[in-house]
């Protein structure tokens, strides 16, 4: 039984390790033995503190988080030869250990670092990465020398030919979705009273309990609130409700494993610009609002809702209560649903799989 180990991340958002699962369930019902692993905790105390930073810095210092990231958009050769050294030792010791016939990452901090590795060991082992980012991905993503890049959509495909990449080492494979994400097939029904699910809408702990005021005041709605990952938020918004701040039907979840089971049963997402949320949610047949993004890394997921009618962009917490009675009372929700039914948004998992089965 051929191996494929699986690089990703357990704390740097929810899209890589998300995708990681849904390609390796592919995999293995290939026939393909799967290996998924955390690979910041091989870079020792400093891959353990740049994973758990993730969250805290996104949540509570963008501006550091953004300095980060743009200091990695301009030179993300420094970057990839940081990890490189700090990886080098571990990885070649999980290589030897589990020894896979294909190597495939779901993380933008391991690729041109893990090309160099394998090159420099002349392993014979191909190497491919999964892009997750749907629009204007981060340079970091970046690998020519890859052996394929899987793209999630033919505007990044484009880009990636412009940027000079070889066309026999990309592809469209669209974005990797977990089974339980099932497509929509007919449109969903406007229910009396309405359902909201806000998943995480900012990574501004003030701006989500803003926001989440001002759809509180929405009359005839149900509204369901999932936290992620956001401890912080998560604790500040249920002692909100006790203190009686917040309305006891709303519903104030932390990380949840059911989230295909909440987007079946609601007509509108709030989210910030996350691709795997926006994903999820409109091959679950929901309207989308985002509502924020991570700056530097989600800047222009938004033109992928707007441009397909999939939804509407408002990222100001005062003008959310008018933008979604308008999106409700103008029409504009009836044309986003009927408009998710006929997305046509494959699943890559399915065609990532298929391609490692006629090439490895």
């Amino acid at each position: 039984m051929k191996k494929v180990l699986i690089l990703t991340s357990e704390k740097t958002g929810s899209g890589h390790k998300s995708s990681a699962n849904a390609i390796e369930k592919k995999l293995r019902d290939a026939g393909y033995d799967c290996r998924q692993i955390d690979v910041f905790p091989l870079m020792g105390r400093i891959g353990h503190v740049m994973e758990d930073s993730y969250i805290p810095l996104t949540t509570g210092s963008p501006l550091v988080y953004y300095l980060c990231q743009r200091f990695s958009q301009f030179f993300p050769d420094i970057l990839h030869t940081f990890i490189c050294i700090r990886l080098k030792k571990e990885f070649l010791k999980v290589i030897d250990e589990y020894r896979p016939d294909l190597i495939l990452s779901v993380h933008c901090m391991f690729t041109k670092a893990i090309s160099w590795i394998i090159r420099s060991q002349q392993l014979n082992i191909p190497f491919y990465i999964t892009v997750i980012d749907l629009i204007d991905p981060p340079r970091v993503w970046q690998d020519r020398k890859a052996d394929m890049s899987f793209l999630p959509s033919e505007e990044v495909y484009r880009s990636y030919l412009k940027k000079g990449f070889d066309r026999e080492r990309i592809m469209v494979s669209g974005f990797p979705v977990r089974d339980d994400i099932a497509p929509r097939r007919t449109p969903k029904k406007l229910s009396d009273p309405l359902k909201i699910l806000m998943l995480n809408p900012s990574t501004d702990l003030q701006k989500n309990i803003r926001f989440l005021q001002q759809v509180s005041r929405l009359d005839n709605f149900r509204t369901s609130f999932i936290c992620g990952l956001d401890d912080r938020l998560h604790d500040t918004l249920v002692g909100m409700q006790k203190m009686g701040e917040l309305p006891q039907s709303l519903e104030i979840c932390g990380f949840v494993g059911n989230v295909n089971e909440y987007l079946e049963d609601c007509q509108i997402v709030l989210t910030k610009a996350g691709p795997n949320a926006i994903i999820e949610a409109v091959r679950s047949g929901c309207a989308v609002v985002i509502t924020g993004h991570i700056n530097g890394q989600e800047n222009h997921n938004y033109r992928f809702v707007v441009d397909n009618g999939y939804g509407i962009r408002c990222e100001d917490p005062q003008r959310i209560y008018d933008t979604l009675n308008d999106l409700i009372h103008s029409g504009k929700l009836k044309d986003c649903l009927e408009k998710t039914v006929t997305h046509g948004i494959g699943n890559g998992a399915e065609v990532i799989a298929d391609y490692v089965s006629n090439h490895i």
